[in-house]
């Protein structure tokens, strides 16, 4: 019966063991970057500058970058800006569901992909260049209204969904950057 007790504190010791030595390997994201400052004040010393979006964009595009300014730096205090944020933006509409009868989509999917690249506020060196890729649906309506207040919502949701996830990418990032 010792043996067993044994056996499994051996088990224990072997887990604790390895537990310990891997846990220097994870590093909390939102804690100290490598050079010491919090990140939220590196997020917060990222610029996004006004861009001259197509027509057909104009709109996402506001809310797009209105949500990543607001994603980076939403306590809205003015910090020296180190970095510039350039965005490039995709966006398609699909209609997957249509109406055998009436010929009208009774659905609609807003698919956007945005570009970024980060670099030095100096332009001396480039941080980072990634894409990220976010979906949403919304429902066509008989009410014309409806509609386009129904993918207006879509668009929101579909600049919140981009943003959050450039702010998670530019986290990871600059958390390893000295």
């Amino acid at each position: 019966m010792s043996s067993l007790n044994l056996k499994g504190l051996a088990r224990l010791v072997i887990v604790a063991g390895l537990s310990v030595g891997l846990s220097a390997c994870f590093r909390p994201l939102y804690g100290p970057t490598a050079s010491g400052e919090t990140l939220q004040t590196v997020l917060s010393s990222i610029e996004v500058p006004e861009l001259k979006w197509p027509d057909a964009q104009a709109r996402v595009g506001h809310y797009i970058r209105s949500e990543v300014i607001y994603a980076l730096n939403g306590s809205g205090q003015d910090l020296p800006k180190r970095y510039v944020l350039a965005l490039s933006l995709s966006q398609t509409l699909q209609s997957p569901i249509v109406d055998t009868v009436t010929g009208r989509a009774q659905t609609a999917t807003i698919a956007g992909t945005l570009t970024y690249t980060l670099t030095a506020k100096d332009g001396s060196k480039t941080v980072t260049t990634a894409t990220v890729t976010s979906y949403t649906t919304y429902e066509r309506f008989p009410q014309r209204f409806a509609t386009v207040r129904a993918a207006r919502d879509a668009e929101i949701r579909l600049a919140k969904a981009l943003a959050d996830q450039v702010k998670t990418r530019l986290a990871m990032e600059l958390a390893t950057a000295s």
